[in-house]
């Protein structure tokens, strides 16, 4: 497209140059120009891109402040790389491991859009079981590798983070081995960086440099409990009443299979506003108000959207179909109820993101004070800006 419109240029320009010798010069003047500001722009607009990542993340009981972090902190990650532009959609997974003859060796949450899934089944999880080294790092890290659905589109940034305090088991039989997880992961443009927490277990500091080098990755060592600071802030309750308030309004329409699906969906991330913190919540909030949030916000058949976006005529839904609420109406008693439902969900997300507005000069205004203290979710977000930079 960028060469037709230069090519076109051009021909205008030559058309109308003179055979005077101070014509041509302004001609070849024009031209010149003309192709450095195509050039210019072409250089200015970056293609958007994806981003997906996999927290890969010891589970043992000494991982308790870990996941706790975890819990506080994905939102604030999350909501950070959305400010991105360029950022067109953001998945998310996870693998947790311990060992075997634990509870579980591994658990995963499959990597999605729909980060409220992801979210809901972190707040599950519970640190416990370890009290001896080393753990099933490399079957978690296998895992991450070929169990996730990752993307195969060369413009995806794909990373997966290794978190954790000891050594992968060396001599287990009927175990992939680290070493080839890393090669597979190179092979699908997977870059692997490690975190390496606490002071025991200095034998797994060789193992997870070696996991990081072999994809070009990062690799840091922070304190045990991953430690991190969150400011409250007096305008995250009402950032999270009235994200409830939107995610409450959501209606699913379809067969029963679909609308049972969207509602167990809807069901888990309303369960999150009583399960998650204020500040996560707020942070959340924030997130799914993102270009880049809103995308797995609603999910399928969400009524209310899939209308408004014209995606939707209702003449073609049967009565069993429709939302529960909207049964028994009329045409033009469900558009107007729709409509109007519409109108609230608008001022809802104008009013939210003034009060987001407030939040983050609070945040700013207080962040100086946070000077020297360590930040995990900090840490991440500096990683993966910089990786996915460089891959633009």
């Amino acid at each position: 497209m960028t060469n037709k419109i230069t090519f076109i240029i051009l021909c205008s320009l030559l058309l109308n140059c003179k055979n005077s010798n101070e014509k041509s010069a302004d001609t070849s003047k024009d031209i010149a120009e003309a192709i450095h500001t195509i050039a210019k722009t072409e250089k200015e607009v970056k293609p958007s891109k994806n981003t997906e990542i996999v927290f890969c993340l010891d589970a043992t009981g000494s991982m308790s402040g870990l996941i706790d972090t975890a819990k506080e902190k994905i939102w604030d990650i999350v909501s950070d790389l959305a400010q991105n532009e360029d950022i067109d959609t953001l998945k998310m997974g996870m693998v947790f491991y311990r060992d075997r003859g634990d509870v579980f060796v591994t658990k995963q949450i499959p990597i999605t859009i729909d980060l409220d899934e992801v979210y809901a089944d972190l707040l599950e999880i519970q640190a416990d079981g370890g009290g001896d080294t080393p753990e099933s790092v490399n079957q978690a890290l296998y895992e991450s590798v070929t169990n996730m659905k990752w993307s195969s589109d060369k413009n995806t940034y794909k990373t997966i983070f290794v978190v954790g305090d000891c050594p992968p088991h060396m001599d287990y039989l009927n175990d992939i081995k680290y070493t080839e997880s890393c090669k597979l992961a190179a092979e699908k443009g997977i870059t692997i960086n490690t975190i390496k927490l606490g002071n025991s277990c200095s034998e797994a500091i060789t193992h997870f440099k070696k996991m990081s080098e072999c994809t070009n990755g990062s690799y840091l060592k922070l304190d045990q409990n991953a430690e991190d600071y969150t400011i409250a802030t007096p305008y995250d309750s009402q950032i999270t009443d009235v994200s409830k308030a939107i995610d409450n309004s959501r209606m699913y329409y379809g067969t029963t299979a679909e609308r049972e699906y969207n509602y167990d969906k809807k069901d888990k991330s309303m369960k999150v506003y009583d399960d998650g913190s204020v500040t996560a919540n707020s942070s959340r909030a924030e997130y799914k108000n993102s270009k880049v949030g809103k995308k797995g916000a609603y999910g399928t058949n969400e009524i209310i959207n899939d209308y408004n976006d014209g995606k939707l005529k209702l003449d073609f839904i049967k009565e069993d179909e429709l939302p529960k609420e909207l049964r028994g109406m009329s045409k033009s008693q469900i558009e107007t109820k729709i409509n109007d439902l519409a109108n609230q969900r608008k001022e809802n997300y104008s009013k939210m993101q003034e009060l987001i507005k407030l939040k983050n000069q609070y945040i700013k205004s207080k962040e100086s004070e946070q000077t020297g203290k360590k930040s995990f979710s900090k840490e991440v977000i500096k990683i993966i800006k910089e990786q996915s930079e460089k891959d633009i």
